[in-house]
């Protein structure tokens, strides 16, 4: 039952960029919500992020702030950032003064750096609690910047906690949307493939499939592939010239479907999507994103191998036909697809975005 404390709890909730920070980022809104029967949350984002999309379609206000890189990109795009950095703290400024926050929450993504350095410095004056997620078992830039000034990081992933200072750090796994829970052990009949490369969709996964497919489409395997917007011509094409019947498409919003006819997922290993994987129980092949940043997706990942939660295969490292072949003896060993089934689920904390909360809301 939500608190009354007789008076507006707010949120500010703020950075985006990718899927994985902002449904993490609504796995706290929603949280928040339930928690308290008077709030009010607002989102700070980049104009250029998923925020701008997915923030609305669940309900909650978005302020968006003209913020770019400085980590890992050209000359030209750091002194542009740097010169609008200025501009996006005196709008942060202006923000936070305007909706007087109980508590901020930085979820990731270059956007949440103006908004938490301000508030921070605003704390003692307005009573705001400041804290950032981390969501992999290695920080990213701006949270490694964050992390030396807020109150509170929780982190995803005890291999993360070891970037910051220890009393600040509440080891909380990643907070994931509601609607996805826990499934019953996949039937392998039909086996079918879920895959897919994140919010932005994967090129590098998506040939790899196709490069697989000569060799799969007589092995009765049913195909849900989402292949992001800029890819999905060429991947749905590639099944239709293969005569392979597929459920091809841009993106997918209803994930927990697909997650239950899934007998094997192949995806990408962000954070995000490794603690949806635990929540619902799959069996997956991680292709870590051989750009992340600091090669965090691959580190994720092998978290989840070494404990037998999953599988790892680097981008490129295989043949067409070796991973038909890899896809095909976990096809044929139901024993081995439970197993990976079982082995995840320790990695799933379903009390995530309770306790990021409950910490959040202490005065």
């Amino acid at each position: 039952m939500p608190m009354s404390s007789g008076k507006t709890k707010k949120l500010l909730i703020a950075g985006g960029g990718t899927g994985g920070h902002v449904l993490a980022g609504i796995a706290i809104a929603d949280e928040w919500c339930r928690e308290f029967s008077d709030c009010k949350i607002l989102f700070v984002g980049s104009e250029q992020g998923l925020e701008s999309r997915l923030v609305p379609k669940y309900g909650y206000d978005l302020v968006k702030l003209k913020i770019g890189a400085l980590n890992r990109v050209s000359l030209k795009t750091r002194l542009l950032t740097m010169f609008k950095l200025p501009f996006s703290f005196l709008k942060a400024t202006w923000v936070l003064i305007r909706f007087r926050p109980d508590a901020v929450i930085g979820v990731g993504g270059y956007a949440s750096g103006p908004v938490v350095m301000i508030a921070r410095i605003l704390a003692p004056i307005f009573g705001i609690r400041t804290a950032i997620l981390e969501q992999n078992s290695v920080a990213g830039f701006t949270n490694r910047m964050l992390g030396r000034w807020v109150h509170r990081v929780f982190c995803a992933f005890e291999a993360g906690a070891t970037m910051f200072s220890a009393p600040k750090v509440l080891i909380s796994g990643n907070p994931i949307r509601s609607s996805l829970k826990r499934l019953p052990p996949s039937s392998g009949v039909p086996f079918t493939l879920f895959i897919f490369g994140g919010s932005q969709g994967a090129g590098g996964i998506n040939t790899m499939i196709l490069d697989a497919l000569p060799f799969l489409k007589k092995e009765g395997v049913e195909f849900i592939h989402q292949t992001g917007v800029n890819d999905f011509e060429r991947v749905s094409s590639a099944y239709q010239r293969e005569g392979v019947p597929a459920r091809v498409e841009k993106f997918i919003d209803d994930m927990g479907s697909c997650y239950e006819k899934a007998s094997l997922v192949i995806c990408r290993a962000g954070a995000s999507t490794l603690s949806e994987l635990a929540s619902v129980e799959r069996a997956a092949i991680f292709i870590p994103l051989p750009t992340a940043a600091d090669n965090h997706q691959e580190k994720n990942a092998r978290i989840f191998e070494d404990a037998g939660g999953a599988i790892v295969i680097p981008q490129g490292s295989v043949s067409g036909a070796q991973f038909a072949e890899k896809i095909v003896a976990l096809k044929n060993d139901s024993k081995r697809i439970h197993s990976l089934e079982t082995n995840v689920r320790p990695f799933y904390r379903s009390d995530s975005a309770e306790m990021i909360v409950k910490d959040l809301s202490k005065a």
